[in-house]
Protein backbone atom coordinates (compact mmCIF):
# COMPACT_ATOMS: atom_id res chain seq x y z
CA UNK A 1 0.00 0.00 0.00
CA UNK A 2 1.01 3.64 -0.36
CA UNK A 3 1.90 6.08 1.34
CA UNK A 4 -0.31 8.61 2.87
CA UNK A 5 0.64 12.51 2.44
CA UNK A 6 -0.83 14.78 4.88
CA UNK A 7 -2.81 16.80 2.29
CA UNK A 8 -4.40 12.85 1.34
CA UNK A 9 -5.38 12.55 4.97
CA UNK A 10 -6.89 15.91 5.61
CA UNK A 11 -10.73 15.62 7.52
CA UNK A 12 -10.16 11.78 7.22
CA UNK A 13 -11.03 9.49 10.28
CA UNK A 14 -8.29 7.74 12.12
CA UNK A 15 -10.04 4.01 11.55
CA UNK A 16 -10.45 3.82 7.93
CA UNK A 17 -10.13 2.12 4.77
CA UNK A 18 -8.02 4.06 2.51
CA UNK A 19 -7.45 3.11 -1.53
CA UNK A 20 -4.87 5.87 -2.82
CA UNK A 21 -4.72 7.79 -5.71
CA UNK A 22 -3.13 5.38 -8.66
CA UNK A 23 -3.78 2.50 -6.54
CA UNK A 24 -6.42 0.32 -9.06
CA UNK A 25 -8.13 -2.06 -6.49
CA UNK A 26 -10.71 -5.09 -7.80
CA UNK A 27 -12.98 -7.54 -5.81
CA UNK A 28 -15.60 -7.55 -2.79
CA UNK A 29 -15.03 -4.98 0.32
CA UNK A 30 -16.49 -5.23 3.83
CA UNK A 31 -15.86 -2.12 5.64
CA UNK A 32 -18.02 -3.07 8.58
CA UNK A 33 -18.65 0.41 10.61
CA UNK A 34 -15.37 1.69 9.52
CA UNK A 35 -15.34 4.12 6.48
CA UNK A 36 -14.07 3.50 2.89
CA UNK A 37 -12.85 6.47 1.45
CA UNK A 38 -12.03 5.94 -2.21
CA UNK A 39 -8.99 8.02 -4.27
CA UNK A 40 -8.15 5.55 -6.77
CA UNK A 41 -9.90 2.99 -8.07
CA UNK A 42 -12.33 0.32 -7.32
CA UNK A 43 -13.64 -2.40 -8.94
CA UNK A 44 -16.67 -4.44 -7.52
CA UNK A 45 -18.75 -4.25 -4.49
CA UNK A 46 -18.39 -2.53 -1.43
CA UNK A 47 -20.39 -2.72 1.65
CA UNK A 48 -19.66 -0.58 4.53
CA UNK A 49 -21.60 1.92 7.10
CA UNK A 50 -19.78 4.92 5.44
CA UNK A 51 -18.29 5.20 1.74
CA UNK A 52 -16.59 8.91 0.54
CA UNK A 53 -15.78 8.86 -3.16
CA UNK A 54 -13.82 12.01 -3.28
CA UNK A 55 -13.28 13.93 -6.81
CA UNK A 56 -10.17 12.12 -8.30
CA UNK A 57 -11.73 8.54 -7.25
CA UNK A 58 -13.46 5.83 -9.49
CA UNK A 59 -16.12 2.91 -8.46
CA UNK A 60 -17.30 0.74 -11.04
CA UNK A 61 -19.61 -2.19 -9.34
CA UNK A 62 -22.15 -1.66 -6.61
CA UNK A 63 -22.55 -0.01 -3.19
CA UNK A 64 -24.15 -0.74 0.36
CA UNK A 65 -24.21 1.62 3.04
CA UNK A 66 -25.38 3.65 5.51
CA UNK A 67 -23.78 6.75 4.13
CA UNK A 68 -22.28 7.92 0.88
CA UNK A 69 -20.55 11.00 -0.16
CA UNK A 70 -19.85 11.17 -4.27
CA UNK A 71 -17.10 13.45 -5.65
CA UNK A 72 -15.77 11.20 -8.12
CA UNK A 73 -17.33 9.02 -10.76
CA UNK A 74 -19.16 6.02 -10.00
CA UNK A 75 -21.40 4.12 -12.27
CA UNK A 76 -23.48 0.97 -10.86
CA UNK A 77 -26.07 0.57 -8.56
CA UNK A 78 -26.18 2.22 -5.15
CA UNK A 79 -28.28 1.36 -1.92
CA UNK A 80 -28.08 3.76 0.90
CA UNK A 81 -29.77 5.52 3.59
CA UNK A 82 -28.07 9.01 2.97
CA UNK A 83 -26.62 10.00 -0.45
CA UNK A 84 -24.87 13.11 -1.03
CA UNK A 85 -24.01 14.06 -4.47
CA UNK A 86 -21.25 16.95 -4.80
CA UNK A 87 -21.18 19.60 -7.67
CA UNK A 88 -18.10 17.21 -9.29
CA UNK A 89 -19.97 14.03 -8.56
CA UNK A 90 -21.46 11.93 -11.57
CA UNK A 91 -23.25 8.90 -10.79
CA UNK A 92 -24.29 6.36 -13.92
CA UNK A 93 -26.61 3.54 -12.77
CA UNK A 94 -29.25 3.03 -10.35
CA UNK A 95 -29.46 4.66 -7.25
CA UNK A 96 -32.14 3.50 -4.04
CA UNK A 97 -31.96 6.04 -1.24
CA UNK A 98 -33.90 7.94 1.89
CA UNK A 99 -32.36 10.81 1.81
CA UNK A 100 -30.78 12.40 -1.26
CA UNK A 101 -28.78 15.69 -1.38
CA UNK A 102 -27.55 17.23 -4.92
CA UNK A 103 -25.29 19.96 -5.13
CA UNK A 104 -25.61 22.14 -8.24
CA UNK A 105 -23.47 20.84 -11.25
CA UNK A 106 -23.70 17.50 -10.02
CA UNK A 107 -24.77 14.47 -12.59
CA UNK A 108 -27.14 11.42 -12.43
CA UNK A 109 -27.44 9.23 -15.11
CA UNK A 110 -30.04 6.65 -14.48
CA UNK A 111 -32.97 5.90 -12.05
CA UNK A 112 -33.18 7.58 -8.67
CA UNK A 113 -35.67 5.84 -6.44
CA UNK A 114 -36.83 5.58 -2.52
CA UNK A 115 -35.39 2.68 -0.57
CA UNK A 116 -38.77 0.65 0.42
Amino acid sequence: MGVKSQSQMNNLPDDLTYILVGLVMEGTLEGGEHPVVVDGEFKGNITANEIILREKGTINGTLKAKIVSISGRFNGDLTCENLTVTQTGVIDGDVQANALSIDLGAEINGSISRMR
